[in-house]
């Protein structure tokens, strides 16, 4: 991964090329955005230009260490991701059929999500999480020498799924790390860090893409130009999500979020017990996907209820989220943001998720016929 195969984000990209050039390389970065947007691609392009012999403004992309890293297998640059939790005994087992499995994720997807890296990985049902047996194998990995005598890169993907007992065990090596022993954590949520590790990285904020670099990038991977403009109106500067949609068309849950609104809104309990009983099959990333596009559409219509434009959106998505925030009001728009929250964290906690999502519809009946 190079920064020329990402669109756009040219101001971020000089501002980290400036960093290197000027000796000013923070040992710990927090590279930090929207899921879908290049925030993983970028800390890889970073870790690249880093590592090159030949860089200038970019990594040159064909010495023998862009070679490997391409591949993800330098051995200077360890991969740290959630996964499978596992007793020490097993751990190099679960590690050794994960890690292959996540280079051909990072390499197919870089602007891939949770949801994305569980079907790759084919633990849908489980809870990944970045464990106490990972954080020993990040502590084993600072403590050996760099194999090239340069930098020694550890990439840290969703820090914000580390267990409590991990996350403490990483920041003494992040408040004292050995000489040139980077660290770039991958944030989608930094909010859900421990202060004490934020407070020991510098934050690198990678925003969303602009509209026409969504759409310029999607003609040049080869999609017509009507369906590149459709896609970037509606991916909200997300790339992941533009080449989603161009690959398999626009996505309706807003449809099935209105349904599930008119089911709360009509007491339909039984509609709602199926309703939760269905959401319970679907694997534990869709699960929280679906809580989190309830979530981002209710955030929307308390923008547009507040007498703002929301985000783009698609005109029919766009002409439900008017109608339904002057349908409920911005109290109980705030109301319903808050339970869905509420039940995000339930489900990251690992509660039934049956339970949770009626519960969430019986609460939501009750704000919604209050």
């Amino acid at each position: 991964m190079q920064f020329s195969d990402i669109p756009g984000l040219e101001e971020l990209k000089k501002q980290l090329v400036s960093a290197h050039k000027r000796g000013k390389v923070a040992h710990a970065q927090l590279f930090a955005g929207r899921p879908g947007t290049a925030v993983l691609a970028m800390a890889m392009a970073y870790a690249s230009y880093l590592m090159c012999e030949n860089k200038d403004e970019d990594s040159c992309g064909s010495c023998p260490n862009c070679v490997r890293i391409k591949k993800l297998v330098h051995p200077d640059i360890h991969l740290h991701f959630p996964k499978i939790s596992a007793a020490e005994s097993k751990y190099d087992k679960v590690l050794a059929e994960a890690l292959p499995r996540f280079r051909e994720f990072v390499i197919e997807s870089p602007f891939g999500d949770l949801e994305r890296w569980t079907k790759k990985y084919g633990q849908e049902n489980k809870n990944l999480l970045i464990s106490r047996e990972d954080s020993r194998q990040m502590l084993k990995n600072v403590s050996m020498r760099s194999v090239e005598g340069g930098y020694k890169i550890l990439l840290i993907w969703m820090p914000e799924l580390m267990n409590p007992s991990s996350a403490n065990a990483i920041l003494k090596i992040l408040e004292e790390p050995p000489e040139k022993t980077l660290y770039l954590l991958v944030s989608y949520n930094y909010d859900n860090l421990l202060a004490t590790i934020t407070s020991r990285t510098q934050f690198v904020n990678v925003p969303p893409n602009n509209l026409e670099e969504i759409k310029s990038y999607l003609i040049e991977k080869g999609v017509e130009n009507t369906k590149a403009d459709h896609a970037a109106k509606l991916s909200e500067g997300k790339l992941g999500q533009a080449l989603q949609i161009a690959e398999i068309g626009e996505s309706h849950e807003y449809e099935d979020f209105q349904k599930w609104m008119l089911e709360c809104w009509n007491r339909h309990l039984s509609a709602l017990v199926h309703r939760s009983e269905e959401f319970s099959k679907s694997g534990k990333a869709p699960q929280k996907t679906t809580l989190n596009f309830s979530i981002s559409l209710i955030r929307n219509a308390i923008v547009s209820a507040s007498g703002q434009t929301p985000p783009t959106q698609s005109e029919a998505e766009s002409a439900f989220i008017e109608k339904y925030a002057e349908k409920l009001g911005i109290s109980k728009l705030e109301n319903v943001y808050t339970l869905l929250n509420e039940a995000f964290i339930h489900l990251e906690r690992n509660s039934n998720p049956r339970i949770t999502h009626l519960n969430l519809s019986l609460d939501i009946i009750r704000v919604l016929n209050g």
